[in-house]
């Protein structure tokens, strides 16, 4: 793989030359073969590049499914031969091995009996949201995820688990592997009460599976998990945007009506194909980091990510437009930054993605069930995005982002006893428009519209 971070720009300006010397027919059949094969060359180095990401993004899906059932040794293969794990303040566990019964100790395996777990065990360590980039030289990757946990023992305990994970990786062979994990443990809180009720950690908090198994290497950071305020560090920096950039929208040239000007036509057409593929990707890194900066409080950034003139609406608070605008609408859900024991978590899975044909905007359905907790108080949310984006020179942002609100419910009293009706739109911030759909949640049903017709059948929803 050449350069696919550059794979882009050097397709696009290839296609752009053809586009002015085709419709004057002003190259020699020659150059039209040379340019013509050097944007197949180009393609190719693009292809690698969004299948890496659907690569990687597979190679962190196996390592939940693994851990679910207690297959540690297949959730270690997973790893370069040198590669490390480090859990939380723990430490740094160095190679397969190790990362084996590190992996087995704390899901409550056995390293002396056969694979799996014991009698009664759960150790769902779901892998969601995906936000994955690859190095220019196409050999490495980073990515961030976030881990849902349901853990426990049969009729002993049981606990929620959350944690964002940062991976490196690296290609070894034509195979990625993760060469080295960051777990960040956010709090493993007991069922009873929930996170909301979990007090402030003080002193020396490793885990009792560090003091039995000490770790190769101390953790480079120490941080305290929630209650407490701490963001895991990013492996991107402000203002990079690769990872949700694709191609920017082109029109199709005309192509001479000969043998050679089919063939470029061919190009032209797969050339549009991968880009719309390239721009799915793209769109799933964006809606990841949307929720990763909202999930921290952090509303300058996410309001970044929209388009000059886009708009987000959530539940009944209104509409917001333009970049500040919508900054001010996103400090409805707290202060920046969020305060301790405030917990935003917006987990973004089960998307639909549809990108138009010219590769100018797109559509997309999410997922997004809520945990949260404010001042004591422990809630649960859940509700769909209905999105719509924009390809803004190459760089995919929301042109708008719609949240229905499907439910809000107390922590104790769950989601069917007392649900919480939603907010109106508010008197201190108030949005530049009201509602565009005036609903109730739960015990309402709300019919959120869908953007697209039934795959099969290709009808749309009965209820629309």
């Amino acid at each position: 793989m050449k350069n696919p971070l550059r794979a882009v720009p050097v397709v696009l300006s290839l296609s752009l030359g053809i586009v002015f010397c085709s419709t004057s027919f002003a190259q020699s059949e020659a150059e039209r073969l040379t340019a013509l094969k050097a944007r197949v060359a180009a393609m190719a180095d693009e292809t690698e590049y969004v299948e890496a990401i659907t690569r990687i993004q597979r190679l962190g899906h196996a390592f939940g499914y693994y851990t679910d059932k207690g297959f540690f040794g297949e959730a270690a293969d997973l790893f370069a031969d040198n590669g490390t794990f480090q859990w939380g303040v723990d430490g740094v566990y160095k190679g397969k091995a190790r990362i084996r019964e590190l992996l087995t100790r704390h899901g409550g395996g056995s390293m002396k009996e056969a694979p799996g777990l014991p009698f009664g065990r759960l150790n769902l360590r779901m892998q969601l949201q995906p936000m994955v980039t690859v190095a220019a030289d196409g050999r490495t990757a980073h990515a961030r995820w976030r881990e849902w946990g349901l853990l426990g023992e049969y009729k002993k305990a049981i606990f929620w688990g959350d944690a964002t994970i940062e991976d490196s990786y690296i290609k070894e062979n034509g195979v990625w592997k993760i060469a080295a994990r960051q777990y960040y443990l956010n709090y493993e809180a007991p069922y009873q009460g929930g996170w909301a009720k979990l007090a402030p950690v003080t002193g020396n908090w490793q885990s009792a599976v560090a003091k039995e198994f000490p770790p190769d290497a101390p953790a480079p950071l120490q941080y305290k998990p929630f209650p407490a305020v701490f963001t895991a560090p990013y492996h991107y920096a402000d203002g990079n945007l690769t990872a949700i950039q694709s191609q920017p929208p082109v029109d199709l040239p005309k192509r001479a009506d000969d043998k050679l000007g089919k063939l470029e036509a061919q190009a032209d057409a797969k050339q549009l194909q991968l880009a719309r593929t390239h721009s799915v990707r793209a769109i799933e890194n964006l809606q990841a980091m949307y929720g990763y900066y909202i999930d921290e409080g952090q509303w300058k950034k996410a309001a970044a990510l929209f388009s000059r003139q886009g708009s987000y609406e959530f539940g009944q608070n209104g509409v917001y437009i333009g970049n500040a605008s919508i900054e001010r609408g996103l400090s409805l859900m707290g202060p920046q930054g969020l305060e301790e024991g405030q917990l935003n978590n917006y987990v973004m899975v089960q998307p639909i993605i549809h990108v138009s044909e010219d590769n100018r905007t797109a559509k997309a359905r999410w997922r997004s069930d809520v945990q949260l907790s404010r001042a004591g108080t422990g809630g649960w949310g859940g509700g769909v995005y209905e999105n719509e984006y924009v390809n803004d020179n190459g760089t995919w942002k929301f042109s708008n982002l719609h949240y229905y609100v499907t439910f809000w419910g107390d922590y104790d009293q769950g989601w069917g006893a007392k649900p919480i009706p939603v907010s109106p739109p508010s008197k201190d911030i108030p949005p530049d428009k009201p509602p565009t759909v005036v609903y109730q949640s739960l015990p309402k049903l709300q019919v959120v519209p869908y953007h697209y017709v039934n795959p099969v059948s290709k009808k749309p929803h009965a209820g629309e």
